[in-house]
C-alpha cells in the first residue's frame, strides 16, 4: 500500500520525495455471559425484525474491553439462504490480512434459541450442527499495525473510531447482503453514517459493503453543499477551505458525470493512529462515505495541495465505482481512469500546471516500465493485492491519458475520457442490471472503434507504453532526460495540436485569468 500512495502522490508535484494484535483477555464477567446459553433465547426477544433486510445486527460496545464490540444478529426468517449451517467471516480486504484473526467467542443457536455446537475449519469459516438462526461473538478493533488498515477496516483508539460493517458481519458467498444495524455508543459518543436512521434507532443498509460508520466524541461537522465533512485533529489547513474545495471538485464531477451522486455523501478526514511520516495518505470510498487517513505535509501550501488531490481522488469514486451496479476486479478502470480524471480536474480548476500534468505522466512512464514480468491491466486487477497494485494505478491511468488522445484526436475535440465515463455511469448507474466491470467497460469502449487498440495494447495486452504516432497528434512528444522518459510539449505546434492541447488544459491558466 505504500507503493500505491508513491502512485497516488503522483499527481502531488509540490510534495516532498515520497499480525494484528492478539485479543485482550476477557474478563471474568464477560466469560460468565458467553456461557449461558439461554442467552440466545434473549436474543431471539431482543430483535424486532424488518422482514425487508437479510440480517439484523446490533453492536455494543464493552465497558471492561474499550477496545472490543459484541456483534449478536439474527438472520431473517423469509430470506433462504445457501449452506444455513455455515458461516463466513471476511478474512482480509484491501491487503490487510488476518481479520478473522480478530473474533473470539462465537456462539450460534437455531431460530428457537438452542445452542448450536460448531466446529472450526479454517479462519472465519464455521460449520454449526444445525441451521444458523442466531450469532454472537466479540471483535477486537485496536488498530492493525498495517499502516494501509485504517482507512479500510474497522478499529477503535481512544475515543474515536471507524466501523466499516463488511469486516464485522457474517459474510454470503460474494453476494450482496442488506441489514438493520444498530450501534450502542460509549457516553458521550457520536455516529456518523449516509445510512437512513429509523425512529427505532436501527440504521437501514441495502449492501453491508458500502456501509461504514464515524463514530468518537471530537469529530468536527462542516458543511460543504450538499455534503458533510467530518474531520478530526489540527491540520495547516482550515476547516471552511476543505468544505470550499469539495464543493469545487463535487461541481466539476458533476458536470462530467452530467448528474450528481447517487447518494447522500459524507467525508471523513482523520490523522493515522499512531506517528506517521509526512505525507503518506490513505483512502477508502464506500457507497457516500469517503475515509481519509492522513499525515499532514510540512508546510500550509504543500498541505492544501495534498488535500485538493486526496479528495479529486476519492470523489471520483462516489460516481465510479460506488454510483455503478457493476461487479468484478474492474480496479484497471475504476482506478487508473480516477487518476487521470483527477489529474484533468486538477488542471482544470487550476491547482496543477499543464507542466504538472505531463511531469505525473511521465513518472507513470517510469513505474510501468518496471519489472521484468508485464502484466495485461485485466491480470494486473487481479492480482493487484499480491504486488500488482502499482501496475493498476499506473498502467491504468496511461491507458486513460492514451484514451483521452485518441478520443480527442478522432472527434476533433468534441469527445474525450469525460464523455467515456459519463456513458459508463449513466449506463449502469446504480438501480441497473447488476453486470460484470470489466465486460460492461469494454463493450463501451469497443463501441468507440478508435480504442480498439489501446484495449488491445495496453488493457486485455501488455505492451509497453510507445505510441508516438498519437502523441504526435497532441503536440506532445518523448525525449529522454539522464535516461528517464519525459513527455513535453512541442517547440512549435500546429494549429490543429494547439487545438488539442487546449482540450487537454494547455492554455487553461490562461483563460482563467
Amino acid at each position: 500500500m505504500i507503493l500505491i500512495r508513491l502512485i497516488k502522490s503522483l499527481i502531488l508535484i509540490t510534495a516532498n520525495n515520497h499480525s494484528i494484535a492478539a485479543l485482550q483477555p476477557m474478563s471474568k464477567k464477560t466469560r460468565a455471559i458467553f456461557q449461558i446459553s439461554a442467552v440466545f433465547v434473549l436474543i431471539l426477544q431482543f430483535f424486532t425484525f424488518a422482514l425487508a433486510q437479510d440480517v439484523e445486527v446490533r453492536i455494543r460496545f464493552l465497558s471492561d474491553l474499550p477496545t472490543t464490540v459484541e456483534v449478536e444478529g439474527k438472520y431473517a426468517s423469509n430470506q433462504p439462504r445457501k449452506n444455513p449451517r455455515n458461516f463466513s467471516l471476511m478474512t482480509e480486504y484491501a491487503g490487510v490480512t488476518g481479520l478473522a484473526e480478530r473474533i473470539s467467542n462465537i456462539g450460534f443457536a437455531d431460530r428457537d434459541g438452542k445452542t448450536l455446537t460448531n466446529k472450526r475449519f479454517n479462519a472465519g469459516e464455521y460449520v454449526a450442527d444445525g441451521d444458523i438462526a442466531l450469532f454472537r461473538y466479540l471483535v477486537d478493533l485496536k488498530p492493525p499495525s498495517k499502516r494501509s488498515a485504517a482507512a479500510h477496516v474497522s478499529w477503535i483508539i481512544g475515543d474515536a473510531g471507524i466501523l466499516t460493517l463488511d469486516d464485522l458481519m457474517p459474510q454470503s458467498s460474494g453476494e450482496m447482503i442488506s441489514a438493520r444495524v444498530k450501534i450502542g455508543l460509549p457516553a458521550g459518543w457520536k455516529i456518523f453514517s449516509t445510512a437512513r436512521q429509523t425512529k427505532d434507532g436501527f440504521f437501514e443498509v441495502t449492501n453491508i459493503e458500502n456501509a461504514s460508520f464515524i463514530i468518537g466524541k471530537n469529530w468536527r461537522e462542516v458543511n460543504a453543499g450538499a455534503s458533510k465533512i467530518l474531520i478530526s485533529g489540527e491540520w495547516q489547513f482550515a476547516d471552511d477551505e476543505a468544505a470550499k474545495m469539495v464543493v469545487e471538485i463535487m461541481g466539476g464531477y458533476q458536470k462530467t458525470f452530467g448528474s450528481s451522486a447517487s447518494q447522500s455523501t459524507q467525508i471523513a478526514f482523520f490523522k493515522f493512529p499512531g506517528d506517521v511520516p509526512h505525507g503518506n495518505w490513505e483512502a477508502d470510498t464506500r457507497g457516500g462515505s469517503v475515509t481519509i487517513a492522513s499525515s499532514d505535509m510540512p508546510f500550509r501550501s504543500q498541505s492544501l495541495q495534498r488535500l485538493h488531490e486526496q479528495l479529486r481522488h476519492e470523489i471520483f469514486h462516489l460516481w465510479i465505482p460506488s454510483g455503478v451496479n457493476l461487479s468484478g476486479r474492474y480496479d484497471w478502470f475504476y482506478e487508473g481512469f480516477a487518476l487521470y480524471q483527477s489529474l484533468k480536474l486538477g488542471v482544470a480548476v487550476n491547482r496543477l500546471r499543464f507542466e504538472d500534468y505531463l511531469d505525473t505522466l511521465s513518472r507513470a512512464i517510469v513505474i510501468d516500465s518496471f519489472g521484468s514480468q508485464r502484466r495485461s491491466l485485466i491480470d494486473a486487477s487481479n492480482n493487484r493485492w499480491n504486488g500488482s497494485d502499482t501496475q493498476v494505478y499506473a498502467r491504468g491511468m496511461l491507458a486513460a491519458f492514451l484514451c483521452d488522445l485518441v478520443l480527442l484526436e478522432k472527434s476533433k475535440g468534441k469527445v474525450s475520457t469525460n464523455t467515456l465515463v459519463a456513458e459508463i455511469f449513466q449506463k449502469h448507474r446504480s438501480g441497473t442490471d447488476r453486470t460484470d466491470g470489466t465486460t460492461a467497460i469494454l463493450n463501451i469502449m469497443r463501441s468507440h472503434p478508435e480504442l480498439v487498440p489501446v484495449i488491445d495494447r495496453m488493457i486485455t495486452g501488455a505492451d509497453k507504453f510507445e505510441w508516438p504516432a498519437m502523441l504526435a497528434a497532441a503536440g506532445i512528444e518523448v525525449s529522454t532526460v539522464n535516461s528517464t522518459p519525459v513527455l513535453r510539449v512541442v517547440t512549435k505546434p500546429s494549429g490543429r495540436q494547439k487545438d488539442l492541447l487546449d482540450k487537454l488544459g494547455y492554455n487553461n491558466w490562461r483563460n482563467r485569468q
